[in-house]
């Protein structure tokens, strides 16, 4: 069984990501009153001008920049008394504002990056320490929906996309992430790929993901590993590559519009059990672990055909072998997966009873 390592919980990655999200609104009003100060110093000094001196808008706006940046150009027209001491009063009380607010800026830009850097550094740290968990190549519309499902489950993702826009997508879902090309060995080595449980590539072409499964492959040959593939071609050279499971989202979003006209009541019982649904009825998979009970006993003489509601639809055997409605007869084995159709709370008890006791 593979195991999760965390520090303190699945999210523990991301907390410092959600908090730097939630001050900054407070950063960007900071940050635009700090700008709608300049802003004004430099309307005053405009009108200030233009009011006094007779000049037109955009000489007043010339001589007010030159003088709040100090160059010294010389003057625009030749100032009166009132022009200077206007002159005077706009150096003392707005080239010491306009400093102050541009450093304030400057020291602000740099924080944020010095900060970034930081929590990425953490971020990988972190990684490095999980064990058993799913690395996703690229954070497209397939990976959103099933990037949401494994967080909502409490499993370790690692998401890797070079777009900053979709990393930020990522860790608002709770995934670990880092920004990268996923095409790159030392990508794939930073998400921990050599403790992956498994591995999803949903890159845009077939060529990067299969550039993907062989390096991933390589680096770790017992990783499951799942990709798309755009052309049936494609899907043929995927699977030679090593990929455990191909799939094509054409073929299969074909598939489930047929069946929906052609078989409706399967197609929306299907729904119901999905775990998206929100329904209480599920299609569960349940292994026995080692030191079960119910280990080298046949499936009539366990509890387990009794136990509530639950259906049990299948087994899978350690070689892979699907036994559909399986007989009483049937001996029960380490790490023989369950598959059972019934309530939460009923598949849950069912779990408990597998338990080493």
């Amino acid at each position: 069984m593979p195991r999760y390592t965390f520090l303190e919980n699945p999210y523990f990655g991301n907390l410092s990501m959600k908090m730097d999200n939630q001050h900054k609104p407070r950063r960007l009003r900071e940050d635009f009153y700090l700008l709608g100060i300049v802003v004004a110093l430099l309307l005053v000094g405009s009108f200030g001008y233009s009011f006094l001196e007779g000049w037109t808008f955009f000489e007043g706006l010339y001589m007010t920049v030159i003088t709040l940046s100090t160059v010294g150009y010389g003057e625009v027209q030749p100032l009166t008394q009132t022009g200077r001491l206007f002159t005077v009063l706009l150096i003392i009380g707005g080239v010491g504002v306009a400093g102050y607010v541009l450093t304030n800026l400057v020291s602000d830009l740099f924080d944020r990056q010095f900060n970034a850097v930081q929590r990425r550094r953490r971020m990988l740290e972190k990684i490095q320490l999980l064990d058993g968990h799913t690395i996703f190549c690229g954070f497209g519309r397939l990976a959103q929906v099933a990037v949401r499902e494994l967080v909502s489950k409490k499993n370790p993702v690692v998401i890797i996309d070079s777009s900053e826009t979709k990393i930020s997508e990522a860790e608002e879902l709770g995934a670990f992430t880092i920004c990268a090309d996923a095409t790159q060995d030392d990508a794939l080595e930073r998400a921990g790929v050599r403790k992956a449980k498994q591995l999803v590539s949903l890159l845009p072409t077939d060529a990067d993901n299969l550039y993907v499964i062989l390096a991933a492959k390589e680096l770790n040959p017992h990783l499951l590993t799942v990709t798309r593939a755009e052309f049936a071609a494609g899907e043929k050279r995927l699977r030679s590559a090593g990929a455990t499971k191909v799939i094509s989202p054409y073929v299969i979003g074909g598939q489930r519009i047929a069946d929906g006209l052609l078989r409706p009541y399967v197609e929306n019982f299907l729904d119901l059990t999905a775990s998206s649904s929100g329904s209480d009825l599920v299609i569960e998979e349940i292994r026995i672990p080692s030191s079960s009970a119910v280990i080298g006993k046949q499936l009539g003489e366990t509890e387990l055909p009794k136990k509530g509601d639950v259906i049990i639809a299948a087994l899978v055997t350690p070689s892979g072998e699907t036994l559909f409605n399986p007989s009483r007869s049937t001996e029960l084995k380490e790490n023989m997966v369950i598959i059972g159709l019934g309530k939460k709370d009923e598949i849950r008890a069912l779990e408990q009873l597998l338990l080493p006791h």
